[in-house]
């Protein structure tokens, strides 16, 4: 692995354990269900699909704000990246149309709390809370960490880059403030 940067780049710490943060989650319980449902689905999606992919994002409820399928199919397939960051149906949060996104087009980086935890601590001007209106920024962020992600930080694994990276932040981020501490802050 190359020597730490002498003018301390605010991402060196974060691409020095990228690496082993991803062979981890790659290789976790989860980064198998992750794969599941990868590989199950269909492009454009199929009856199936959909609920499958809300189901794994922890958002099942969220299908019935979808337009019908083949609607959003042909909505979800015409596009190009990045256009439909900002285009969440009402209802639908960024957690699922994040998901709804990536599965089809592994571009589209998942949005979870902690990956924006992530980007917060390494400095990307993104909102404090995700929500469907901040995904743009948040791809933006995603983006150019794909463009400065260094190859030996990145390791060998079936991932896109976008889900590395996502990954990578979940396990950079720190841990969220606890209830006590939030009100503590307000307070003082």
């Amino acid at each position: 692995m190359p020597r730490a940067s002498r003018k301390g780049d605010r991402l060196d710490g974060f691409f020095r354990s990228l690496r082993a943060s991803i062979l981890e989650a790659w290789s976790s319980p989860e980064g198998f269900a992750y794969d599941r449902v990868l590989y199950a689905v269909g492009y454009p999606y199929r009856t199936e699909d959909l609920s499958r992919v809300l189901k794994w994002a922890g958002r099942p409820s969220e299908e019935r704000a979808l337009p019908p399928l083949k609607r959003l199919n042909e909505t979800l397939t015409r596009s190009v990246y990045p256009e439909l960051a900002s285009g969440a149906p009402p209802g639908v949060s960024i957690e699922a149309w994040s998901a709804i996104l990536h599965f089809l087009d592994p571009s589209y980086p998942l949005a979870t709390p902690a990956a924006n935890r992530g980007l917060l601590a390494l400095g990307f001007p993104v909102a404090e809370a995700l929500s469907p209106t901040s995904y743009a920024a948040y791809l933006e962020a995603l983006d150019e960490l794909k463009e400065r992600a260094p190859v030996w930080a990145v390791p060998e694994t079936n991932w896109y880059l976008a889900r590395v990276i996502e990954v990578g932040l979940e396990a950079f981020a720190p841990d969220p403030p606890s209830r006590g501490a939030k009100r503590a802050a307000a307070t003082s």
